[in-house]
């Protein structure tokens, strides 16, 4: 019976890596001579391991998600993308900066961050040759200093403009998608299905006072205020 262990006996003769099995050897030896055994029988597509093939056929053909979320109707074609998609509901950030408190769902956001320590501005504006540290950023840059050239995509639920189609995508998913679990309000009874219409009812009760004093009409935000001193 084999176990579980960290042993690599399998190296590859041109870069020297070693892999647990035959069979990760051979895709990554693939990568090296460029060979794609996995053809898509749909396309003229084909892929170094049969796992890219997997998820090129939900991408593009047969557009399965077979991965749900317990939480909600969100689905994914990928296991670790709904993995990252869970975070969201545990608030679990297992990715941690090494210089400073801040905390990530995933890797990507990680290394995003990390390059507001080093400096490295990396995205370029092509209008105006203006760099940023992160992707959003100039983003943002392009959209409110050149909106003349961009694109503007517009939500049909609320006021948000977005530069990109993809970008209007990931905001209807992330905000007016019905959630099968609903938020509760924590200052009253409402309870609410799209995280949107969450977050707009939660300004209703921004300015409430809801604490007051038992010995007079005053009343507050904070219950540490009716506390007298």
């Amino acid at each position: 019976m084999k176990k579980h262990t960290d042993e690599k006996p399998h190296m590859c003769h041109i870069c020297l890596k070693a892999f647990r099995t035959v069979s990760l050897l051979r895709n990554h030896v693939n990568t090296h001579t460029g060979t794609k055994p996995y053809k898509c029988g749909e396309c003229e597509m084909a892929f170094v391991t049969s796992g890219e093939l997997s998820r090129h056929r939900r991408y593009k053909h047969t557009l399965e998600k077979p991965f749900k979320c317990s939480h909600c109707n969100y689905r994914s074609v990928e296991a670790s993308k709904l993995k990252r998609h869970i975070r969201s509901h545990t608030g679990e950030r297992p990715y941690t900066c090494s210089l400073c408190a801040y905390a990530s769902r995933d890797t990507y956001k990680l290394k995003r961050h990390m390059v507001t320590h080093s400096g490295e501005k990396p995205f370029e504006c092509g209008l105006c040759k203006a760099r940023f540290t992160q992707a959003g950023t100039l983003k943002f840059h392009v959209l409110h200093k050149h909106g003349e050239n961009v694109p503007k995509y517009q939500c049909p639920r609320c006021n948000t403009s977005v530069a990109r189609k993809g970008d209007l995508r990931i905001h209807l998913r992330n905000l007016h998608s019905y959630v099968e679990v609903p938020f509760k309000c924590n200052y009253c009874d409402g309870a609410f299905h799209e995280r949107y219409a969450f977050r707009q009812h939660k300004k209703t009760h921004r300015n409430e006072k809801r604490f007051r004093c038992d010995q007079c009409n005053y009343a507050c935000k904070q219950v540490c205020e009716t506390v007298g001193v």
